[in-house]
């Protein structure tokens, strides 16, 4: 009878057992795609000549991989980007998240709440390729790894890499994050071009923190005294990869290895490709088809980046965006509708263009010329900005500002160019500010009263205003006619600066010089002193 009065107990026990099992039978395999890793350890390889954009040995150059721990090297572009726009410094202090903390090794392993420099996170990737760091690094310039993990893909698109897709900044295992070795050797010839003298950091070899010191992964730095870095990486599915460059005699070539089984195995075939292509790379002046676009640069070729949920900055602002934000809605910002553009044609940049007898200049794009709306929601796409006005393009289309005034952010899209606005306008307390037009009728005390001035843009520094006007010389030379200079302004307590040149002899003349900036991409504003 015992036994008799418990069997509805352990019939009821024995179905709900039966129910769990039934659910993890039918939701495992619907959770296990979402984090499933293929396994792409097949060889892949490409070697291209950086002067030229030649492409002098490729195999499965497009087959999709895993970057593994090469991720990095965007990781890293991404942040020169925001070194040189002035965002951050190397001796900037970064803090050590928990996410960042809890990163699997490798890792320089520093505790939560802990500090360390920009200058030594980026010493720990290119050499002991630290996990952790690289989320130290994307959260500070993204506010979360998931939002870097946009950008960098933002980036990639902007560069030309058209099959790299990015999700972390470590490269630790992801069946979302792919890539090809032609879309790395457009990466490694880019962060070269566009930011020659950051890129001295690849050639670390040893690196010391605390009582440790590390050496880097790369092998073949140095050998036959050209290889110069870039980075190793490995994870299981991946195998071993390298993104590595060579420059000797006037030469330079970037090569790219994936796939292999060891770290040995790679590093043999990589010596085997430096010494048979490197000899066959173009001497003397990086050709114009071998530049890679700078990601936001207005030129003669525009980059549209992959259809996000909303827009994703490919060049820095004043303020990393998460924190901008976060000072717009603290000021009161209501979200807005934005309002429906067509998108200008998207040209995307090749790895092997040919060649074309003429040199280019190396120098950077002012980052805050290049801060312009690269992505656009697929619902609504997102109009093109004037490439100066670095705050309202982030800000006009997304938030209706209050009348108040705020600490940052008050601006709206750009005036027309050669629209000058009325006086009694300018800096009105309950007017948002314009970087190009605000205040333009109030000119230095230098330009001759009732002369004509052309300004080409504002930013957040002396140094990139000048920057701006050299860039501006250089693609328009008879700019050499006439004195440029650089005027200081503040808005709602920030600082900026007004890139002008001086000295036209009317309006025909400065509207003729503006018509000209504008065939180069440039803006421009012809107004009288």
């Amino acid at each position: 009878m015992a036994s008799q009065a418990k069997s509805p107990w352990r019939v009821a026990f024995l179905r709900a057992f039966a129910a769990v099992l039934i659910a993890l039978a039918v939701t495992i395999p619907a959770v296990a795609p979402a984090q499933a890793i293929e396994n792409l350890r097949k060889y892949a390889g490409i070697v291209v000549d950086a002067k030229s954009g030649n492409v002098l040995y490729e195999e499965a150059a497009d087959s999709r991989r895993y970057p593994a721990s090469v991720a990095k090297v965007m990781t890293l572009y991404v942040l020169f980007q925001e070194l040189s726009a002035g965002n951050l410094k190397l001796s900037t202090k970064m803090t050590v998240s928990r996410h960042a903390a809890a990163a699997v090794p490798t890792k320089l392993g520093l505790r939560a709440g802990s500090t360390i420099t920009v200058e030594d996170a980026i010493k720990s990737l290119v050499t002991l390729s630290a996990n952790d760091m690289a989320r130290v690094i994307a959260e500070h310039i993204s506010g979360t790894e998931s939002k870097f993990g946009e950008r960098m893909t933002a980036t990639a698109r902007a560069l030309g890499m058209r099959n790299t897709t990015y999700r972390n900044a470590s490269g630790l295992p992801d069946g979302g994050q792919v890539t090809t070795v032609r879309d790395q050797a457009i990466l490694g010839i880019a962060i070269y071009q566009h930011f020659p003298g950051y890129y001295e950091f690849f050639q670390t070899t040893s690196f010391r923190y605390g009582k440790s010191t590390y050496g880097n992964h790369n092998r073949v730095l140095g050998y036959m005294g050209a290889v110069d870095g870039i980075k190793t990486g490995y994870i299981n599915a991946a195998g071993s990869n390298l993104l590595t460059a060579a420059r000797k005699d006037g030469r330079h070539i970037v090569v790219v290895a994936f796939g292999f089984n060891s770290a040995g195995a790679r590093d043999e075939k990589v010596r085997q490709l430096v010494a048979n292509y490197l000899s066959k790379g173009r001497r003397g002046d990086y050709l114009q088809t071998a530049m890679i676009p700078v990601p936001g640069r207005q030129g003669n070729v525009q980059v549209a980046v992959a259809q996000p949920t909303r827009p994703v900055f490919v060049m820095p602002m004043p303020l990393p965006g998460f924190r901008l934000a976060q000072l717009v809605a603290a000021n009161g910002a209501q979200p807005q509708a934005p309002t429906a553009q067509p998108m200008p044609e998207v040209v995307v940049a090749s790895a092997a263009p040919q060649p074309a007898p003429m040199p280019a200049d190396l120098g950077l794009q002012p980052a805050v010329q290049a801060a312009n709306t690269l992505a656009a929601p697929s619902q609504a796409p997102q109009p093109a900005y004037p490439s100066q006005d670095i705050i309202g393009a982030w800000l006009s289309e997304s938030y209706n500002l209050g009348a108040p005034p705020a600490a940052l952010g008050q601006t709206v899209p750009s005036a027309p160019l050669g629209f000058v606005p009325p006086p009694a306008d300018v800096g009105a307390p309950s007017q948002p500010v314009d970087l190009l037009t605000s205040g333009s009728v109030q000119t230095a005390e230098a330009t001759p009263p009732g002369g004509w001035v052309v300004q080409i843009g504002a930013g957040p520094s002396e140094g990139s205003a000048r920057a701006m006007l050299s860039d501006a010389a250089g693609k328009v030379g008879t700019l050499g006619d006439f004195r440029s200079y650089v005027e200081r302004f503040e808005k709602n307590g920030q600082t900026f600066f007004r890139a002008r040149f001086v000295g036209f002899g009317g309006r025909d003349d400065a509207t003729a010089m503006c018509n000209q900036l504008k065939q180069q991409n440039l803006s421009c504003l012809a107004m009288q002193s």
